[in-house]
């Protein structure tokens, strides 16, 4: 998020925010969002999520589609995490005089994934409740355009050559090929339509091994396959963390139960499976584009060893063309 807009938001934005959506501001607590203002509070002892979008990032109409989306789902026995009201009957309120957009969420009793760490039933069932999602996504597609964003239209690919310094424009260069080859795929009800756009530890929740999905501001048009291959993309640990075969075994375990939770409720051509790395990869380039506009390289220092690692890490994959992990993905 820009230096500019973390300013605009003051705590009377945020007193505004809470009140229009009776949320107790002494029980409010900072999830740390990183393309929003995002918070953990209580309203009328209902646990809840309070949101906060600078007008840069989203309108109000891309907003009132992610929740038509997430309601479409919820009403077809989709686990997400429902849309509330407020005070004045709205799922969006305009606040902080028009530079931002306040929206409020159910909050289920779970917790945040951890990465490697969740049962072999929890994966399954991310994976039963993905190809739950995109199975119910296609008859929506097939009669609703929703008002979200084609997959090359996110923000981090589009500024990816304002926010990458000279040195690395071999990025660029390297992203405007993959660009290319997938602008080239097959779009079809069957492979491509309205997806997640996010899935990740932080974005479902596990509720005693049970999945909740949560967060469906990315939600945006591409692949089916793309809803596969980005929790992968987090899931994967960094060399720096877990190397060589023990990392590929993580990645197994993870990718084959949420694989024989997928196939349950829809189908993948292994030809689209055969794809994966390229959506991965695709990721890895956004990565890179949020680091380079959101983290301060004059503080470079103060850094999290993590945070280093995983950058270098991703630099040198894309510079020497090396896949992020080693795997057929075509069961």
């Amino acid at each position: 998020m820009e230096k500019h807009i973390k300013e605009l938001f003051t705590k009377k934005v945020l007193h505004e925010a809470a009140q229009k959506f009776t949320i107790v501001e002494s029980s409010l607590k900072d999830l740390e969002g990183f393309q929003n203002f995002v918070y953990f509070g209580k309203s009328k002892e209902t646990s809840v999520v309070l949101r906060v979008t600078h007008k840069s990032h989203r309108t109000e109409k891309e907003i009132l589609s992610e929740i038509d989306f997430i309601h479409y789902l919820a009403n077809n026995n989709a686990s997400v995490s429902k849309a509330v009201i407020s005070i004045d009957g709205k799922y969006v309120e305009n606040i902080g005089g028009g530079e931002f957009y306040a929206t409020s969420f159910e909050f289920s009793s779970g917790r945040k994934a951890r990465i490697a760490e969740e049962s072999n039933l929890f994966y399954h069932r991310v994976g039963n409740y993905t190809g739950k999602m995109h199975k119910v996504s296609k008859n929506l597609n097939a009669a609703t355009d929703l008002n979200r964003r084609q997959w090359q239209e996110k923000e981090f690919l589009i500024h990816m050559k304002e926010y990458l310094p000279a040195e690395l424009s071999y990025v660029i260069d390297k992203y405007e090929i993959l660009k290319n080859k997938l602008s080239r795929l097959p779009k079809n009800t069957d492979s491509y339509g309205i997806i997640h756009g996010d899935l990740n530890h932080g974005n479902y929740l596990n509720v005693n091994d049970d999945v909740v999905f949560i967060d469906f501001d990315e939600a945006e048009y591409s692949w089916f396959v793309s809803d596969i291959a980005i929790p992968l993309f987090y899931e994967i640990p960094i060399p720096w963390v877990v190397d060589g075969k023990q990392r590929l075994e993580i990645t197994k375990r993870y990718y084959y139960n949420f694989m024989d939770g997928y196939v349950k409720e829809n189908t993948m051509d292994n030809a689209w499976l055969k794809l994966i790395p390229d959506f991965i990869n695709l990721r890895q380039f956004g990565i890179v584009s949020a680091i380079y506009r959101s983290y301060d390289f004059n503080n470079y220092n103060n850094w999290s060893d993590w945070d280093k690692e995983a950058l270098k890490f991703y630099l040198n994959n894309i510079q020497n063309d090396i896949p992020y992990i080693e795997m057929d993905f075509c069961r």
